[in-house]
């Protein structure tokens, strides 16, 4: 099997990469095509639920944080 590249350069590594990385994303692709409603009800549940689980990290994250700074700041 040849390679595309016949430049000096050595890019097996990075072919590698890349091929991984474009099986991953054909495998999210695969799970967010609706074929039909229903499913396409699914995916944006599962996209709200994400979203909502994420935007709570970051207010847990910043809660601690200003938690921390008020702690720091605090006179003694």
């Amino acid at each position: 099997m040849g390679r595309a590249n016949n430049s000096s350069v050595d890019t097996t590594k990075g072919d590698r990469l890349a091929k991984k990385i474009n099986e991953k994303r054909n495998i999210v692709k695969a799970g967010f095509a609706p074929d039909d409603a229903a499913k396409k009800e699914q995916i944006v549940n599962a996209r709200k639920a994400a979203n909502v689980q994420a935007e709570k990290e970051k207010r847990k994250k910043n809660a601690k944080l200003a938690k921390a700074a008020k702690k720091k700041n605090k006179k003694k």
